[in-house]
């Protein structure tokens, strides 16, 4: 506990939910502000943990530039609900907690995400970074996706969670083992899940978006940034997003797949020095 309050104490660590039920971590104490978008979860809330202890070592270089709120959905969403839902409630959420743009950082789904809060709502976006994302979903990505859902659908957590795992990682005995341990694991790891639909129609909807013909209309400044080995969006579909955003520039990195956001400092360096320019 006291190590726990320390680390809060070091990293200025708030953890909640906005009115509106969108849960937030807040590490820092810059007056800049960067929304980072998270990425697709089984449970929607407030970040904890060993995982969210390690966000906040590892964005220690973020940190020494901005306040960041990382911010994932609401719970209990419709059936009807669509990346553009997602995007609404965030843009609302800017509107009345920040009082203007900020800089916002969309991780995969959360990358998603942030080409519609950018289309649909340009007054809430300074500067915009897209990480491990593209305008859709590869089929690879969408097949794997697929097959979680299904184990997911039929209780099964753990081998639905270690289903996501071939997203991350690349074939071979460190995939396997992780796989192994994940599915023997993961109900323990995800706990209890009060509302198992929330995940299946964020699966639904990250399939079903294609963004292509609408990246013209994102005209914040935009850095576009991936791994080459990305299987869960393609180097292809990740050039054709730059390419299709007017002011945007692009970054692959060779020898890294979905999991770019883990290999912080090369990654973290080349954002603030786009974000400062």
């Amino acid at each position: 506990m006291a190590k726990d309050k320390r680390i809060n104490e070091k990293y200025n660590i708030k953890t909640g939910f906005f009115e509106d039920g969108l849960p937030y971590g807040r590490m820092g104490n810059k007056k800049n502000i960067l929304v980072y978008i998270e990425a697709l979860t089984f449970r929607n809330e407030p970040p904890s943990g060993f995982i969210f202890k390690r966000l906040c070592r590892k964005s220690k270089l973020l940190m020494e530039e901005y306040t960041i709120f990382i911010i994932g959905r609401k719970s209990n969403i419709p059936e009807d609900y669509k990346i553009d839902d997602m995007a609404n409630d965030y843009a609302k959420l800017i509107r009345r907690e920040f009082k203007g743009p900020v800089d916002i950082m969309g991780v995969s789904t959360g990358g998603q995400i942030a080409h519609y809060i950018a289309a649909d709502h340009p007054d809430v976006v300074r500067k915009l970074v897209i990480i491990s994302a593209a305008y859709r979903l590869s089929e690879k990505g969408a097949e794997i996706e697929g097959r979680s859902a299904k184990s997911f659908m039929q209780g099964k957590y753990g081998r639905s969670l270690a289903i996501m795992m071939e997203l991350v990682f690349a074939p071979g005995l460190k995939r396997s083992i992780i796989k192994f341990f994940i599915r023997l694991l993961g109900k323990r790891i995800l706990g209890k899940i009060e509302y198992p639909n929330d995940f299946l129609l964020e699966v639904k909807a990250d399939r079903e978006m294609n963004f292509k013909e609408r990246l013209k209309e994102i005209k914040a400044p935009t850095l576009v940034i991936s791994g080459v080995l990305d299987i869960c969006y393609t180097a292809n579909d990740v050039r054709t997003t730059a390419e299709g955003i007017p002011n945007a520039e692009l970054i692959l990195y060779k020898g890294y797949g979905h999991n770019l956001a883990g290999y912080t400092n090369k990654v973290h360096k080349d954002i603030i020095a786009f974000l400062k320019k």
